[in-house]
């Protein structure tokens, strides 16, 4: 299906295009929005979830300097796909220190394509909405780009891609390195300086770099004609001395791995892929007087194969994702996440068709079977018994999957959008098995195996508008997800452990509400007004037998908003900025969240290219505003009380050459 959506393209262009080029109409396939590797360029976002969270619906979750996680109305961690290329890769860490958006390299990223919502039957577990990351691609000829990003904080980031295509074969290389002190705040203190007690930082480690990163590629096609395609990919990602206040830990270490094949002949092709993970994070920058290590380890591998026929697409996927953590707390060392295996089977079909001159179809639908097994010999089955009564280590779930969207074009311009999606989301290892005995000191912390998957139905409403000077994108969605995952304090059933209480997980509905728009004016040809708003409500149903007395969701992102004003030649730009975001008092009190005031900072940035070369400079935080973003720290079952304030006033510059 092809819908219109309203991108701001900054590709270099003559004058009189500027005005028809920020204002452009885009066909994409169905509720695909699409952030652009130059957009990317030019703000000081230092990883694509950062660089994500200036799109209306979609908000990060700040755990340090980099890895930011990616939240989409409310819907975050594995309600969320996250894919490259259309394969799958997943975090290694239980607090998701390493989300998997963080293994992907601004460098190596062509475009990032998000689905709002349940409108993806084409891969597994889409609850709350996908992102798919898709790299570059050689071209004919002989193609690079070096680009050097420096800014505030020591912060560094050189990198460079140099492709060759010639007739029937092409290839690729690239590498990235990015690195940085810790950032400082809007009160002049470093990140590094807000972790209290136990967990606050050892004085020596103060200044010490925030994260040491990097990324090689590389990627190699054969295409004989047209409509024959054979590629390989394979990426590596190492990172180094990675600071989170957020949590008690950081990591001295996370490697990643990704190797992607791609087949394609006419309509059919198939893809098999492998991704491995290997975390290690432990609290030896910290005063804390007990050593702290956990090592986790990730690794999935699966195939999809489709054929596209007339109007019809036709799919098979299949995958598995291995899941393992080992954690040292003082003399005692336990399998918290015990060797997991979560393998599923799913075959889905998708129709598109033009039913009149005016209105367009798209409907699809999806059926899966997936288990989620542990190894015996590693899980705790004595806690899972004391808090759940259970101890079982395998799960099998069998379920539908499907979408009906509509498109009407009311006239020329003009188009209404109305969808109904229906999709699942089986637990993983984490919220079924995961255990870790805290010794008393403080709640023990527990899956549940009785946990059963997620469902989301939804209903999305949008309009899009465009005319010779005004783009608007409006939509608003309704979300009713039956057994939605959520932490609770679950009190000891069998008496078999030294604690009498856990942070486990539970199943209740809960209900998401709405919306984001968007709109961009041309004021004159080269003179333009760019807004957007976003909000999004979460609610629960409330058990007093689980505890669950609070009927707001935890970690619902506030209002937000953006107010721009550009002026643009297609050749030279320049920016101001105004991002805000309002007071969220909407708090789950279960789980410790607590009131995040609002906040508005103001942006500048100006560029231009010429001859292959592009400049871009900004300032970020113009006036040094002290603030917090509401998902700025964690709550529970494993809090820390520290919040992470935001980067002060923050300075930046790219240069980019290409040929």
């Amino acid at each position: 299906m092809k819908g219109k959506l309203v991108l701001l393209l900054l590709a270099p262009l003559s004058v009189s295009l500027a005005q028809e080029v920020l204002l452009e109409e885009v066909e994409v396939r169905s509720k695909r929005e699409v952030l652009t590797e130059r957009e990317v360029r030019e703000s000081f976002a230092k990883d694509p979830g950062e660089a994500l969270s200036k799109m209306e619906g979609v908000w990060k979750l700040r755990k340090g300097g980099i890895a930011n996680d990616v939240v989409i109305r409310g819907f975050q961690r594995s309600n969320i796909n996250v894919l490259f290329d259309g394969a799958r890769i997943y975090n290694a860490c239980p607090n998701r220190m390493d989300p998997p958006i963080f293994h992907i390299d601004f460098a190596e990223v062509e475009k990032i394509e998000v689905v709002k919502g349940p409108f993806d039957v084409r891969n597994y577990g889409s609850l709350g909405g996908t992102v798919n990351i898709k790299t570059i691609r050689p071209k004919e000829g002989l193609h690079g780009k070096i680009n050097l990003g420096a800014g505030s904080f020591s912060y560094f980031n050189p990198s460079f891609n140099v492709s060759y295509g010639k007739g029937k074969f092409y290839g690729m290389v690239g590498y990235s390195y990015r690195y940085s002190k810790p950032y400082e705040t809007g009160e002049g203190k470093k990140f590094t300086e807000y972790p209290t007690g136990p967990n606050a930082y050892k004085p020596s480690e103060k200044d010490a770099s925030a994260f040491n990163i990097s990324t090689a590629w590389t990627k190699l096609g054969f295409k004989p004609d047209k409509d024959t395609l054979l590629e390989l990919s394979y990426t590596a990602q190492r990172a180094r001395h990675v600071l989170y206040p957020y949590l008690m830990m950081d990591s001295p270490k996370d490697d990643a791995d990704r190797l992607n094949l791609l087949i394609k002949r006419g309509g059919f092709s198939a893809q098999a892929y492998y991704s491995y993970v290997d975390h290690l994070m432990n609290n030896a920058k910290r005063v804390n007087p007990t050593f702290m290590e956990t090592t986790a380890k990730s690794k999935t591998y699966g195939a999809k194969v489709k054929y596209d026929w007339r109007n019809f697409t036709v799919g098979l996927e299949a995958f598995t994702w291995n899941w393992k953590s080992k954690t040292k707390m003082g003399m005692s060392t336990q399998w918290t996440i015990p060797d997991v295996d979560l393998t599923n089977l799913g075959i889905f079909g998708e129709y598109r068709k033009t039913l009149t001159k005016r209105l367009r179809l798209i409907a699809g639908a999806r059926l899966d079977a997936t288990e989620t097994k542990a190894d015996k010999s590693k899980a705790n089955t004595i806690l899972y018994y004391a808090y759940h009564s259970t101890r079982d280590t395998s799960e099998s779930d069998t379920y539908p999957s499907g979408n009906i969207q509509l498109l009407y074009q009311v006239r020329k311009g003009l188009e209404l959008f109305a969808g109904l999606g229906y999709s699942v989301r089986v637990p993983d290892a984490q919220e079924r098995y995961f255990a870790l005995d805290r010794m008393m000191t403080q709640p023990d912390w527990v899956g549940n195996p009785k946990l059963k998957p997620a469902k989301n139905t939804e209903i999305d409403l949008g309009v899009n508008w465009k005319s010779s000077r005004v783009n608007l994108s409006v939509s608003a969605f309704y979300s009713y997800v039956k057994d939605y995952i959520t932490v609770y304090e679950q009190r000891e059933i069998n008496n078999l452990v030294s604690g009498d209480r856990a942070m486990s997980y539970t199943n209740v509905d809960a209900q998401l509400y709405g919306g984001e728009a968007r709109a961009t004016f041309a004021l004159t040809g080269t003179l333009f007004l760019d807004g957007g708003i976003s909000y999004v409500r979460g609610k629960k149903d409330t058990d007093p037998a689980k505890n669950i007395y609070d009927s707001d969701l935890a970690e619902i992102p506030p209002l937000k908003g953006r107010l721009a004003l550009r002026y643009d030649t297609g050749t030279y730009f320049g920016e101001a900025e105004l991002l805000a975001q309002a007071t969220q008092n909407k708090v789950d009190s279960d789980l410790n969240e607590t009131k995040t005031s609002g906040w508005g900072i103001v942006n500048l940035k100006a560029g231009g290219e010429y001859k292959g070369f592009r400049v871009i400079v900004g300032v970020e935080n113009l006036f040094d505003k002290f603030y917090y973003e509401h998902l700025s720290y964690l709550r529970n079952p494993f809090s820390t009380g520290t919040k992470v304030p935001e980067p002060g006033r923050s300075f930046y510059l790219n240069v980019a050459y290409m040929f």
